[in-house]
């Protein structure tokens, strides 16, 4: 019986409706046969485009794993004495057994697990396909979906391995996830901690020959404006390349997978390849960018790949208030703020820019990430970013990349700490430094007060983008809700693989 996808009307993108434990028991209405799909090279571009269209949804980028659940459960915002019945309320108190954030995990679960069936499905077909059939065969054409798609899995791997697996530093051994390579995959196995990282990286140095002939040295990737902007030559389908997996959000990627991995050593090489190799093509927003608001609430210039979503700021404001004059449905207020950017708050880029100021009269304590918000502010700014950056949803920066070095030399040839600390404070400078405008740098003596900084710079480097929650959890460290209190974090930083999953072994 030939296996079938449903092709969405909307973009062309595809979607397989299939449980992660019924890989791939798909719906037969509306649907095309995988023969049909792959007849030519429309089919491929189609299939990947459904791949990010998938990835940049609700349940992943869209919100869950960028300002929506993985930023409540990092204590981000303050939910104050708001009603139990509100979004994320139970997040934020890390109720595991509620509802709330069980459906959370079943939709991030079956999601990502879809998307990686459909890169599989993708897989299985390039990797066999004639070369000769892409019309920009002799650029790469087939290389490149071939590539993406192997990043994508990974990535999509990775994500899920972060949340239902433990970190590394606390175990390694133990059986984990899935890591699904064919399709379909109806009786996935698990492996270990330590067996899916290895897979991981395997896709990800899979997929860097098969990018280098497109991306290596791509103009269109060398500035912001070009990246997510402009179109090219050959078509819409290579051009905006910070919103598709290149080659060098690859190697990003590849970074921060051997961060959490605990390999500090090609952490350090490869944060170090891709930082003087492109550093000057992703450079950290400064404060007169972020002045021209129109370019820079995201503080877009140093992203190395985003997700996509057209409806993002819809989607964000229906979420997070109705109207900013309003305490009533303002939800995802930010947790003292100012303590976060204690003495740089007339200065810091990402306080003055990306947080919404507020009203003094009418809502003094009241602050929120302005990054996804469609608004008019106070003094009459509109901070609506519909062409530049409006949809983009940050999953790498190169900001993210300097800090892994600087933390890979904090920590030296043990890993325990006794590196270059004078070094590993100059890399985060790199960062600070800029993003306070040059009034500012950070001092450590040792390597627990390098650590402290380095926290407090993710966290702002962070906001309503996911990733601080991941960064505490590899570290294993108390989640930090204010200056004063934390919340102890053992056996919170895992969760249960989601109950409708009765088929792994």
């Amino acid at each position: 019986m030939k296996t079938i996808f449903n092709i969405l009307l909307s973009g062309s993108a595809l979607l397989l409706s299939a449980s992660c434990s019924k890989w791939l028991d798909v719906m037969p209405q509306g649907m095309t046969t995988e023969e049909n799909l792959f007849s030519d090279y429309s089919g491929y571009r189609s299939a990947l485009n459904g791949i990010y269209q998938q990835m940049s949804s609700a349940s992943l980028y869209g919100r869950e794993l960028s300002w929506g659940f993985t930023s409540a459960l990092a204590q981000y915002y303050d939910f104050g004495s708001m009603s139990s019945s509100q979004l994320y309320t139970y997040t934020e108190k890390l109720d595991y057994e509620n509802k709330e954030v069980l459906d959370y995990l079943e939709n991030i679960w079956q999601t990502a697990y879809n998307t990686i069936a459909n890169c599989n499905a993708l897989i299985a077909h390039v990797s066999e396909a004639d070369p000769e059939i892409f019309p920009y065969s002799e650029s790469g054409e087939r290389e490149m979906i071939y590539g993406e798609a192997l990043a994508a899995r990974a990535l999509m791997h990775f994500e899920v391995l972060r949340l239902f697996a433990a970190a590394p530093v606390v175990d390694r051994t133990s059986k984990a996830i899935p890591y699904s390579t064919s399709y379909p995959d109806r009786v996935p196995t698990r492996y270990t901690t330590e067996e899916v990282l290895a897979k991981i990286v395997a896709d990800l140095e899979a997929a860097l020959p098969l990018l280098e002939i497109n991306d290596r040295n791509l103009d269109a990737l060398k500035s912001a404006s070009t990246r997510f902007i402009s179109n090219d030559s050959r078509g819409l389908f290579f051009g905006y390349r910070g919103t598709r997996l290149h080659y060098w959000a690859v190697k990003a990627l590849l970074a921060r997978v051997y961060m959490y991995a605990c390999d500090y050593e090609k952490a350090l090489e490869t944060a170090t390849e891709v930082y003087e190799t492109c550093s000057e093509w992703f450079p950290i927003t400064t404060k007169t960018q972020a002045q021209a608001i129109t370019g820079a609430v995201k503080l877009y210039d140093d992203i190395i790949f985003a997700a996509y979503d057209q409806y993002l700021k819809k989607n964000y404001n229906d979420v997070m208030l109705s109207s900013l004059g309003s305490t009533s449905n303002f939800i995802l207020a930010l947790r003292q703020p100012k303590d976060r950017f204690s003495g740089e708050t007339s200065y810091d880029t990402r306080y003055m820019y990306t947080i919404n100021q507020p009203d003094e009269e009418q809502q003094e304590d009241l602050y929120a990430s302005c990054k996804y918000v469609k608004y008019t502010s106070s003094t009459g700014s509109d901070y609506d970013q519909e062409d530049t950056q409006g949809a983009l949803i940050p999953v790498l920066r190169m900001s993210e990349v300097i800090l892994i070095m600087a933390e890979c030399k904090a920590r030296g040839a043990s890993g325990q700490g006794d590196g270059d600390i004078s070094a590993a404070v100059s890399d985060l400078n790199l960062v600070h430094k800029v993003r306070c405008s040059g009034r500012k740098t950070v001092s450590a003596s040792n390597y627990t007060e390098f650590m402290e900084k380095l926290d407090f710079e993710m966290w702002k480097e962070n906001i309503g983008e996911g990733q601080y929650f991941f960064f505490l959890k590899r570290l294993n460290s108390p989640t930090l809700v204010s200056t004063t209190q934390t919340i102890q974090m053992a056996g919170k930083y895992v969760f249960d693989i989601p109950d409708s999953e009765t088929t792994l072994k």
